[in-house]
Formats: structure tokens, C-alpha cells, sequence
């Protein structure tokens, strides 16, 4: 582990920052046992989707997959095997189709899966390193997100969008939509038998990792859910948070990624009856990880940090562990993995490294956190 410098106590930025309490419903009452914790836990659902992801429209998708190109032999230097699929999703309102690599080692019988948002159409990806992904022992299934929906301010009239009437108000923004395609690639790989699926992880970087920490929360079929560089609206609280806030995300560019309500907080972070602290606490018990790059200033890594810490408390309170770290804001790399959720902080840029993917291999293949 790198040395560590750090520059105040976590419990106290915490306080600062005034955050909504987690185990209190929203007239007051306080959460004093599990049963209490599922209903706050609906509580939240309805007020991150109110107010923050939208609602997914009642879908019910028959979901099968149609292997268009195969590759047993020579994929990966003959250490995988690979396939390339259409995801074909049966709708009340049509037929909805993308599609979807994947691959797996040929020497482990049953590996776990990584399920990617990916921001290339190609599994040549500098942000996937699928050969050190076999190696590890792991398969990775990956879609272009922009085949659910296109990452334009489109009005919504095209990709999954298109399928469904919607308001401007708190109907399901893209981010939402991007992880319904994960859900739905996990839906897919229920219907093969040669991977894990106690063992599935949802994984996006950036926007992408927004994503994957919503397909996360409401879909409980995932064991780990990862996030690289998410920022904000994503694992970074917004109280005293540096760089990327709510007004960001109203313009052309990503003004379509959530729904219309978020956009009532520009300027209004702190009027906000949730924060992204929320968003993490409806991962427990379940494994959760988070990823900061130490000059990824926009994200702001230690509102990052902060979240995970103080999500913590749902976990703690479930009788796991949290974010298992001292009581300090990390400002050089350095690596918890001892908790249900796992962190690192590393050198460098927004970006998805090879470093950041050893990092969840390592996190996934500890013991600790096999569910």
C-alpha cells in the first residue's frame, strides 16, 4: 500500500456536511430494525426516483439471446471462449433488440461475470482489458450503452426510449435507462448455465458507473455493483462537494440522463431531501465498490470517499461491514478491501485502468465478500 497523507477526520467533514440521515424516514421516525430498514429502504427508492433517476416504466421482458458470431478456438490467444449475441427483449409494446459480447475462460468451469456499460460498439476496448479479465478467471459480458438509448438530447424518440409514453417530470432518464439494458444482459445470462451468478457484478466508469450504481440499487440480482470515476450523481455526495453539481447535468449534453425533477436542486444541493449517499445505502447488504483517481477533480474523490463512509451506516446497522478505513480522507493511492464495500483511490485521471480492473478482481476473489 501506498504511504497515505491525509488532511482532516472523515466523521468530522461528515458532519460539516449536514447530510440527510439515512436511518430516519422522512416524518422522523427512526429506523430501529431491519424490518423498519425495508421500508425506509422503499422510501428511498420512491425518492431517488422521484426526484433524482425517474420511474422505469412496468416492463416485463421475455428475454432470450441469439449467438451471431462464435469463436472456441483462437479468441484470446485460445484461452476463451468468445460470442457475440443479440439480446432480443419480448415487450408489451414490441420487440426490442442490442447487442452483446462476451467471453470466458476456457479453464474454470463456472467463473463469475462481470456485466460492462461499455462506450465502445467493439470488444476492443482500451477501457476493458478482456484478456487480463480471462486470466483472472472472470467473464465479462459488455454492451454499447448507446444501443439502449443514444447519449443525445434526442427528446427521447429513439433506442428503449421510444417504446414508452413518458413526463418531464419523473419519468426514467437515460442513466436509468442504460441500467435497465444491464438488467436485462443479466436477464440473458440466467439462461445459460456456464457462469456464476451468485457471483455477478454490474461495472460502468463515469457516466457509466452512475449507471452501473443505479442498475445496482434496484436490481438485487447483483452480488457486487462497481463504480470507476462516477462523480456526481453518481457515489460522490453533493454537500461540499468540488466540481461537477447539479448544473452540469441540464444542458444539452446530459440534461437527458436523468429525469426533470433533478433539474429543481441546480444551485439547491443542499435543499435536496436525499443525497448520493442514499443511492449507495440501497446496495446493502449486498457488496459494493468504489473507484476515485486522485486528479479526477471534476468526480471530487473524497466526496466520493465520503459517500462510501457514510453509507457505512446501513451496513453497520445490517450487521456487516462498511467501508473498513481509518478515520481519515485518503489523498494519496490507497486500498480498502477489508469491508462489504471496497475502495481505492489511485494516481492519475478520469479514467478505467488496467490497475482499477486488477483492483476489482482482487476485491471479488477475496473471500470476505463471496455471496
Amino acid at each position: 500500500m501506498s504511504e497515505e497523507i491525509f488532511d482532516s477526520s472523515a466523521s468530522d467533514e461528515l458532519k460539516r456536511r449536514n447530510l440527510p440521515e439515512l436511518l430516519k424516514f422522512a416524518d422522523g421516525r427512526a429506523v430501529d430494525s431491519e424490518e423498519l430498514w425495508n421500508e425506509r429502504r422503499a422510501e428511498i427508492a420512491e425518492i431517488l426516483q422521484h426526484n433524482y433517476c425517474g420511474y422505469e416504466p412496468p416492463i416485463k421482458a421475455k428475454v432470450t439471446g441469439n449467438i451471431t458470431k462464435e469463436d472456441e478456438r483462437t479468441a484470446f490467444a485460445g484461452k476463451a471462449v468468445y460470442q457475440k449475441m443479440d439480446i432480443q427483449c419480448e415487450l408489451s409494446t414490441g420487440s426490442f433488440t442490442f447487442p452483446c459480447h462476451f467471453a470466458k475462460p476456457k479453464n474454470v468451469a463456472k467463473p463469475p461475470v462481470f456485466v460492462y456499460l461499455s462506450f465502445s460498439d467493439s470488444f476492443v476496448d482500451e477501457l476493458l482489458p478482456v484478456e487480463e479479465i480471462i486470466d483472472g478467471g472472470f467473464a465479462v459480458a459488455a454492451f454499447y450503452y448507446q444501443n439502449i438509448a443514444p447519449d443525445t438530447d434526442d427528446n427521447f424518440m429513439n433506442g428503449i426510449a421510444l417504446s414508452y409514453g413518458r413526463n418531464p417530470f419523473d419519468a426514467w432518464g437515460k442513466v436509468r435507462m442504460w441500467a435497465w439494458g444491464a438488467s436485462r444482459v443479466l436477464d440473458y445470462l440466467y439462461t445459460r448455465d456456464d457462469v456464476d451468478l451468485s457471483r455477478a457484478a454490474v461495472v460502468g466508469h463515469s457516466r457509466l458507473g452512475k449507471a452501473a450504481l443505479v442498475c445496482g440499487a434496484f436490481d438485487e440480482r447483483f452480488s457486487l455493483v462497481i463504480s470507476n470515476d462516477s462523480g456526481g450523481a453518481g457515489a460522490a455526495i453533493f454537500r461540499g462537494k468540488k466540481g461537477e453539481m447539479v448544473k452540469n447535468f441540464r444542458g444539452g449534453t446530459s440534461g437527458h440522463w436523468f429525469a426533470g425533477n433533478f433539474r429543481n436542486y441546480v444551485r439547491k444541493e443542499d435543499e435536496m431531501p436525499f443525497d448520493m449517499h442514499f443511492l449507495l445505502s440501497m446496495i446493502a447488504p449486498r457488496n459494493l465498490y468504489v473507484c476515485s483517481a486522485k486528479e479526477d477533480l471534476h468526480a471530487d474523490p473524497k466526496s466520493e470517499f465520503l459517500s462510501c463512509v457514510a453509507a457505512s451506516e446501513v451496513y453497520h446497522f445490517l450487521g456487516k461491514e462498511g467501508l473498513v478505513a481509518d478515520d481519515v480522507i485518503p489523498q494519496n493511492p490507497v486500498t480498502y478491501h477489508d469491508g462489504n464495500i471496497g475502495y481505492h483511490l489511485r494516481d492519475g485521471s478520469h479514467f478505467l485502468s488496467r490497475y482499477d480492473w486488477n483492483k476489482f478482481m482482487e476485491y471479488r476473489n477475496n473471500e470476505k465478500h463471496i455471496c
